[in-house]
């Protein structure tokens, strides 16, 4: 990354150039691991590096490096939102589709998990493949219906299996109401994302309470899950 000047005078064995002289600020801010510039005035001030210059205050207030922007930004904590919960049965059904590396006995690698907002009663089944979601939904609401309910609204995440032209319009035909968070802010979908941490962590007790292998993972969720 950066090239030695061995002809240099009188150069600290440490520091590496880039034909730049010792006392450029943007060298030594790499070569310490690209720090904050004012945390580098105060290693100067401390003393804590050995051969550091005293760099201006014009020196560091003019610098800005896009590197560090990149690779050091940070998203801003999500606001903490009132928790709201459905007034009746069905009004809202979360749903989630968990993955794992470890095939079941049963070669499953997948489940999808429907949460009622209303109770926080959770059903899953179980998948080989991500494609079977919508069947799963559509068994899941002839299961509801036969008890006198019907689904008002679906909310998931932005993943792909919920967007299919077929899924979509079953959902426009029955007049159900489709939320969905953006991609990577789990945040946004926090009452499923717990459920579902909560039921993989047990799932994993369970497993390592009788030394079993992970591929009885299906057994472990179900029985968290009988209806």
């Amino acid at each position: 990354m950066f090239t030695l000047d061995v002809n240099m005078p009188k150069v600290n064995s440490m520091l590496f150039t880039h034909g730049k002289g010792a006392r450029d600020i943007g060298i030594w801010h790499k070569q310490i691991g690209h720090v904050n510039l004012q945390r580098l005035k105060l290693m100067k001030k401390q003393n804590l590096v050995g051969g550091l210059p005293k760099f201006g205050i014009e020196e560091v207030m003019s610098k800005v490096y896009e590197a560090c922007q990149l690779g050091k930004q940070a998203r801003h904590p999500f606001p903490i939102q009132t928790i709201h919960v459905s007034s009746k049965l069905l009004e809202m059904i979360h749903s989630y589709v968990w993955t794992t590396k470890t095939e079941s006995i049963g070669r499953c690698k997948y489940y999808v998990s429907f949460i009622n907002d209303h109770t926080r009663k959770v059903w899953v089944y179980f998948m080989k493949h991500k494609g079977e979601v919508f069947q799963h939904f559509l068994n899941f609401k002839a299961m509801v219906k036969e008890k006198g309910a019907s689904i008002k609204c679906l909310r998931f995440d932005g993943r792909g299996e919920y967007f299919s032209n077929e899924f979509s319009e079953y959902l426009k035909e029955h007049g159900i109401q489709r939320k969905y968070s953006c991609n990577y802010s789990p945040q946004h979908n926090g009452i499923v994302e717990r459920k579902n941490r909560h039921i993989v962590e047990i799932a994993h007790a369970m497993l390592n309470e009788k030394n079993l292998p992970n591929y009885f993972w299906v057994e472990a969720v179900a029985m968290q899950c009988i209806s």
